[in-house]
């Protein structure tokens, strides 16, 4: 097949959702389809990579207790241009919602099978968001031929808005690039790793910072790694806290999950899933992160689970986790253990066949080949 995936967030920076798309970009390659990657680039001089193209117009749209750096003046002629030139057979919409590339794509598609995948979760909407949902979800639902939620919370947001087919099919990961790491060395000081761009409040880092104060009175030695974009200024100036900011390299970043002793994600909420999560279970680390409905989906729960869950915005269930897993090597390796053999089902090698089978549902659907018959670009199927 030829496919467009399209992202709506600028390709500069690091995130979930980019990561997820370039990554089934890559599986789907693999498989022999020919795939573009399509978003919006706030760097023209950025090399993106063969089969990535960037576009102009991006500017940052504060939303959901995190920034959204989106193509909202992306010029559509330079797009449609793209599309005629192309002529895909499947055209993969991530975040269709989001403007305004995402439209610009899905309105120059012509006869291509359109597929949404859904990612957020949102959980204070305000009226005026529920408002603005509705009326673009008019707009662009019924444009689709199926969609995909990567989770039931991200489903949960428009399943009663989008009439289509929906899939739930979770995120992905490429778990061969991530070694498991050494075994804690009991009495040494606690290794713990935070990953996400903290800049979002939604992240919940002084959560875990003043949790980790709380070691300290505790007597419990620790270390904390942050990575990711946090604005222009440290959340603490903390002498066993070291901030390496945005790291776009996924290899450094599988090491620094192998090199830690357990992986915290103390979100407020807002989180559908959580690739992080992906990342850490893939290193065979145990986890610390908030009891919240995406999280859940991802970790699993009782004995299939390797997290410790926690109340949002509980410094002292973070501390009290800690502190346990401090204690107890051997509880940090058996977590370790359940999270490494939980997340193959996550195996990119293996969601592929599912994601396909979407394709391939939406390139048979009676409104495609109903499509066919009268759309100018009927030549690109």
């Amino acid at each position: 097949m030829k496919i467009a995936m399209v992202i709506p967030y600028d390709l500069v920076e690091e995130g979930g959702v980019k990561r997820h798309a370039m990554q089934l970009a890559s599986t789907l390659r693999g498989r022999g389809d020919e795939v573009d990657v399509i978003g919006p680039c706030s760097d023209p001089s950025r090399d993106l990579g063969e089969g990535v193209h960037g576009f102009g117009g991006v500017i940052n749209i504060p939303a959901n207790h995190s920034d959204n750096r989106l193509g909202i003046f992306t010029p559509p002629w330079e797009v449609y241009r793209l599309f005629r030139q192309r002529r895909y057979d499947v055209v993969h919409i991530h975040e269709p919602l989001q403007p305004a590339l995402n439209y610009w794509a899905l309105w120059s598609a012509g006869a291509a099978a359109r597929v949404a995948t859904f990612h957020a979760f949102v959980e204070d909407e305000s009226p005026g968001l529920q408002r603005a949902q509705r009326i673009f979800g008019t707009l662009t639902f019924p444009l689709f031929d199926r969609g995909i939620a990567v989770s039931p919370a991200a489903a949960s947001n428009v399943e009663r808005t989008f009439q289509r087919p929906l899939t739930i099919l979770p995120n992905g990961i490429r778990t061969a690039l991530y070694k498991q790491g050494e075994a804690r060395v009991a009495g040494s000081p606690l290794k713990i790793l935070f990953v996400g761009h903290w800049r979002d409040a939604r992240k919940g880092l002084p959560h875990l910072l003043d949790a980790c104060a709380e070691l300290d009175t505790r007597g419990v030695a620790w270390t904390l790694d942050v990575v990711g974009d946090g604005g222009t200024r440290p959340a603490s100036s903390h002498p066993r806290v070291r901030y390496h900011g945005a790291i776009s390299s996924e290899g450094r970043v599988a090491e620094m999950y192998a090199a830690c002793d357990v992986f915290v994600a103390p979100s407020t909420g807002a989180e559908s899933f959580g690739i992080v999560l992906l990342e850490a279970m893939a290193a065979a680390r145990p986890i610390v992160c908030s009891d919240i409905p995406g999280y859940r989906y991802a970790v699993g729960d009782g004995p299939r689970s390797g997290a410790k869950l926690v109340a949002p915005g509980n410094v002292s269930g973070i501390a009290n986790a800690l502190a346990q897993l401090a204690s107890d090597s051997d509880e940090c390796a058996r977590l370790g253990a359940v999270n490494r053999e939980r997340v193959a089902q996550f195996d990119w090698d293996h969601l592929v066949t599912q994601v396909r089978e979407e394709y391939i549902q939406a390139l048979d659907s009676p409104r495609r080949r109903g499509r066919r018959r009268w759309n100018p670009l009927s030549s690109a199927a």
